[in-house]
């Protein structure tokens, strides 16, 4: 005889069952809260009683709704972020690129003036091409021989001197600067009228032989002299930053800058030398004849 097998699950009531005593219940509590405030009030107590359990459970909910709200602005934040720098940054291009046409239009505008005023005969040229190492002593301008324009001829912007031409083609000419070794300027102090010349050197000025016993200051400006035959005078040469005389020295020690925007002008001023004269030339360039200079 087969013995009965353990069964250790109770068996409670079906699925069936359980609905319908729920609904049974559901009834007479319905019925009950509509007829007893008892269970009215009862109600209230079991709801406050429950209220920090629901609150408990909605903590996560909102959490989570909270968190993706946040993501989503922070998203947008970003996003907004990427655009306005995109657009600060195109915005930054075109200011510097109007600012690049104004200050050439208004260079352009100053040499008119300058040419209508003072250099009537003078030309103005573009420069379209500039070397790209900063110890370069020369350029090339727009203006060649077809333009009347002649190996010697003076270069100045709205500021000051610039260089001479030393090369002459159809439509081109190069330029070499005050600057280049082989430049040598007749100039006076415009304050007293002494008269000294100005040398080039390496991408600067250098005043090696101002007398001792002459008037040099700081801030003095030096112009060309005009005793030559390539530089008119009056045209702004160099400023003097420094001038120290004594030491037993018959020379100043002396520091100059040159009064032309070397790098940054877009736009200078061929001005012809004096008719009838040509200028002295030395090492394949153009240089101003240093002897009857130093003979001033």
């Amino acid at each position: 005889m087969a013995e009965p097998s353990l069964n250790f699950v109770h068996n409670g009531l079906r699925s069936t069952s359980k609905l319908v005593v729920l609904s049974l219940v559901s009834v007479v509590l319905l019925l009950l809260d509509n007829r007893y405030d008892v269970v009215k009030i009862s109600r209230n107590y079991i709801a406050t009683a429950l209220y920090p359990f629901q609150w408990l459970a909605m903590q996560p909910v909102n959490a989570v709704s909270n968190g993706m709200v946040f993501l989503e602005k922070q998203q947008n934040l970003s996003n907004e972020n990427r655009l306005l720098k995109a657009q600060n940054a195109q915005l930054k291009l075109q200011l510097s690129q109007h600012a690049v046409e104004l200050k050439s239009v208004l260079n352009l505008n100053q040499l008119n003036q300058v040419q209508k005023a003072a250099l009537p005969q003078a030309q103005v040229a573009q420069i379209v091409s500039n070397d790209s190492n900063p110890l370069a002593d020369r350029f090339i301008i727009n203006k060649g021989s077809h333009h009347q324009i002649r190996m010697g001829d003076a270069v100045s912007d709205e500021h000051g001197l610039i260089g001479q031409i030393t090369a002459v083609q159809p439509l081109s000419s190069e330029v070499m600067l005050i600057t280049s070794t082989n430049a040598v300027i007749p100039t006076m102090v415009m304050r007293t009228g002494v008269r000294t010349l100005v040398y080039g050197r390496s991408g600067s000025l250098d005043l090696r032989y101002f007398p001792a016993n002459a008037s040099l200051l700081p801030n003095d400006l030096l112009v060309t002299s005009g005793m030559d035959s390539v530089y008119p005078a009056g045209i702004p040469v160099a400023t003097v930053t420094k001038a120290q005389s004594g030491n037993g020295s018959p020379y100043y020690r002396a520091q100059i800058e040159p009064v032309a925007q070397m790098r940054s002008s877009t736009f200078v001023l061929v001005i012809p030398q004096k008719h009838g004269q040509t200028a002295h030339y030395s090492a394949d360039v153009a240089v101003t004849n240093p002897t009857s200079a130093n003979h001033d």
